[in-house]
Formats: structure tokens, sequence, C-alpha cells
């Protein structure tokens, strides 16, 4: 299915980043149409890493992020809404500050992380995803994670029994993902890092096909 002559690029996503989400279908629809392997690498939301980015800001930057994704959301024709039920990331959004309990985030990451391993990474990111910013009522419970994983050929259970059994090791490929995003030269995400070229945003899919077009690309 794959050659070793496939174009390889490297894409950084966080569940918790609309742009993130509305980068998806475009990324999907080039692997599925070009000779092109997209190596997925999950990395943990910026209020995980560096939660001190958040310190600062409060209801007018998240009002200014919210109005902004969804204009974009709409120009690209995709459902979305930034009334996540619930927020990946328990944070007040009037001071910024996280929780210190994080329920939903780990466990997502890591069945997103045991995917990856699996090989649907990004589809399975997209099926999550497409919950979390459809604005689906409990996406995180086990009845809509299951209709997800299926539709990529994934069993919920079996991969849940997958991830209590290499937690250790995802952790670490997640963990090495941020290094590498860093080495790359953004935290930001979506990354998009075609051999020393990065590009940070969903706002940049028409330069980042340019640049794989100049390099070669070629159709499936």
């Amino acid at each position: 299915y794959q050659s070793k002559d496939f174009m390889k690029i490297d894409l950084y996503f966080s569940y918790r980043s609309p742009y993130s989400f509305l980068i998806l279908p475009r990324m999907i629809e080039l692997k599925e149409k070009y000779e092109i392997d997209i190596n997925f690498k999950v990395v943990y939301p910026l209020a995980i890493r560096k939660p001190e980015f958040f310190s600062k800001k409060g209801l007018p930057y998240f009002l200014a992020l919210s109005i902004d994704a969804k204009k974009k959301a709409k120009r690209l024709g995709m459902s979305f809404t930034t009334r996540l039920k619930p927020d990946p990331i328990v944070q007040n959004v009037l001071t910024g500050k996280i929780a210190t309990n994080q329920p939903y985030i780990f466990d997502i990451c890591h069945l997103g992380q045991m995917a990856q391993i699996k090989g649907v990474g990004i589809e399975f990111a997209f099926e999550v995803s497409s919950l979390i910013f459809g604005g689906v009522e409990n996406w995180n419970s086990d009845e809509n994670l299951s209709s997800a994983s299926k539709k990529v050929g994934l069993d919920l259970n079996q991969l849940r029994e997958s991830v209590d059994v290499h937690e250790e090791e995802i952790i670490g490929q997640i963990k090495q993902n941020q290094v590498d995003q860093l080495n790359a030269g953004h935290h930001g995400v979506p990354l998009t890092v075609i051999g020393d070229k990065y590009f940070f945003g969903q706002d940049q899919f028409d330069k980042i096909m340019e640049t794989l077009k100049e390099n070669g690309l070629k159709e499936r």
C-alpha cells in the first residue's frame, strides 16, 4: 500500500485546538489522493504544556478565538461550535486558570496516540474532534467514543486495554513529539513540517500544498 518513495511530512496535533480540527479533512484528503506519508504527532494541549501561557488571558481572548475559529469553519463548510460539552481542558475562561484536576485530556490523547500506533491516528482524531467541536453532549462517553472508534476500524475496549498496557510508552512518545515540535521551530498547532520548513496554522494549507508540489508530490 505504501512505497518507500512516498513523500513524508509531520503533522503536530492537539485534541483541544479548534484549528487542529479544521485542517484535518484537507490532510486526510491529501493522504488519500497523493503518495504521501503523514506522520501524525499528538501533543498535549498548550494548557498542559505551558499553563502560564493562559495566565493573563481571560474572556476577551477566548471570545476572539471563538469568533475567529467559527468564521474559518464556516468558510470551510465544517460543522463547528466552541461550546464544548465537556471542554477537553478544565479551565476558568474568565481568568484563564487551568484546573489541577484534568479528567478528560490525558485519556483522549492516549487513546489517540494508540490509534496512531495502530495506523489510524489522523482518522481517529477527525472522528473524535468532530464530536468535540460538533458540540456533541458527552463526546467522551463510551458510547460516543466507541462509535468514533468503529468508524476507523477499532474497538474501544481493545484500544483502552492497549493504552493500559502501554501507557508509559505512550506518554513517552507524546513527550518526544513535543520535543520534536519545538526542534522543528514552533510550539503551536496545527504545525506541519516538510523537511526543514514548518507551517503553523490551518490557514497555511495552500502553502503546504505548493511546497509539496514543488518537491514533486505525485497523485496516487
